[in-house]
């Protein structure tokens, strides 16, 4: 007899739960840890086959787990290089990070790689670190020969550079998408030169998730408004890699613009949210723009200029400007003290990853009427 009640009893909670659940949408279960393998804290994942540094093997990217269903991809800055001089590792005029070495770990970071502090909006997340070695803005397909002139005291030396980082992101993402199936948010992020081909990645994550929203944020790399950037971009390879994507085929190579990146990928998958924080004079920047042959200028109007630009195509672009000529502010402590215009730049992240309604801050530094 108590048999059959338990019996009873469990057919009737089953009914009262199916009925419960009509018109309800119940949260979707956690997939299977494929991180378990991953010990708390940050690991180093060997980028292997494929995958490189300027000259030699060491591309390697970091992964910390957290929840499944909210992931994010930081791509690291690290300058840039297309002659004989910058790219040169034994010389003085060397602009790149050249190998992922023990000052790539972000465990040394801090702002939104501050993982103690209980205001990081990303403090739950899965994240994956990508390092960046290549000297071509992670765009590159590319191997060059570069030489040194000889002169009385030395010979010409001619090198090797391995503008190849678009390999090394194809990598990254393709670990992401065999670790996380079915994510619910995706947010890809950079700094310096790891922010210039975040807009392309986050369109390339959004084909492959459908369902989930991607975020995607550059940090300190609006200004690169320069007449040389198109040839640039055809020095390292990154044109034709890029004109056999459909949606670059169309794309006439020397029109192929930094800016260019953000109008396509809006073009292609308009529900991603695409964001940019920048310093309104940020001295970094500037200095590229001397090399680049842009000289005597502020990089307020270019800047302005740049994201015009886009908006023209892309009228939800989200920006956040802040006076003064620091270069990034990802991966330092202001991440959580700056404000402008009365808002935290923490809170306008946190708002962009919320899906909240978020204002473009900073403006009248870009009409050139800010301090």
């Amino acid at each position: 007899m108590a048999s059959r009640l338990s019996r009873i009893a469990g057919h009737l909670l089953v009914q009262v739960t199916l009925v419960a659940g009509i018109g309800c949408t119940l949260p979707r279960p956690e997939p299977a840890n494929s991180l378990g393998s991953l010990p708390p804290g940050w690991s180093r994942i060997a980028g292997g086959p494929g995958t490189g540094c300027a000259q030699d093997s060491s591309f390697a990217f970091f992964a910390r787990p957290g929840s499944h269903r909210k992931v994010a991809i930081h791509f690291q800055g690290g300058g840039a290089c297309w002659n004989s001089e910058n790219c040169d590792p034994q010389g003085r005029g060397a602009t790149f990070h050249a190998r992922v070495d023990s000052t790539d770990d972000p465990s040394r970071l801090a702002g939104i790689f501050d993982l103690s502090n209980p205001q990081n909006p990303i403090r739950d997340y899965s994240i994956v670190f990508v390092p960046y070695c290549t000297a071509d803005l992670a765009l590159g397909a590319r191997t060059v020969t570069y030489s040194t002139p000889g002169t009385t005291d030395a010979p010409e030396r001619r090198f090797q550079i391995r503008h190849q980082g678009s390999a090394n992101a194809e990598r990254v993402l393709a670990w992401v998408f065999a670790h996380f199936p079915d994510p619910d948010l995706v947010f890809v992020l950079g700094e310096s030169a790891g922010a210039v081909a975040t807009p392309l990645n986050a369109s390339r994550i959004a084909r492959h998730y459908p369902r989930a929203r991607v975020v995607q944020l550059g940090d300190a790399a609006g200004g690169f408004r320069a007449g040389a950037v198109p040839g640039l971009l055809a020095h390292w390879g990154a044109t034709g890699l890029l004109q056999r994507d459909d949606a670059f085929r169309s794309i006439d190579s020397a029109a192929m613009t930094l800016e260019t990146l953000y109008v396509v990928a809006a073009r292609t998958t308009p529900r991603v949210t695409f964001a940019q924080v920048n310093s309104a004079e940020d001295a970094v920047q500037l200095a590229y723009l001397r090399m680049l042959g842009v000289r005597g200028v502020r990089l307020q109007p270019l800047l302005a200029e740049d994201l015009a630009d886009i908006r023209r195509a892309n009228p939800g672009l989200r920006t956040y400007t802040a006076p003064g000529r620091r270069h990034g502010i990802l991966e330092v402590a202001e991440f959580y003290t700056l404000a402008v215009d009365g808002i935290g730049f923490r809170d306008w992240v946190a708002g962009l990853l919320d899906g909240a309604p978020t204002p473009d801050v900073g403006q009248a530094l870009l009409a050139g009427s800010g301090p």
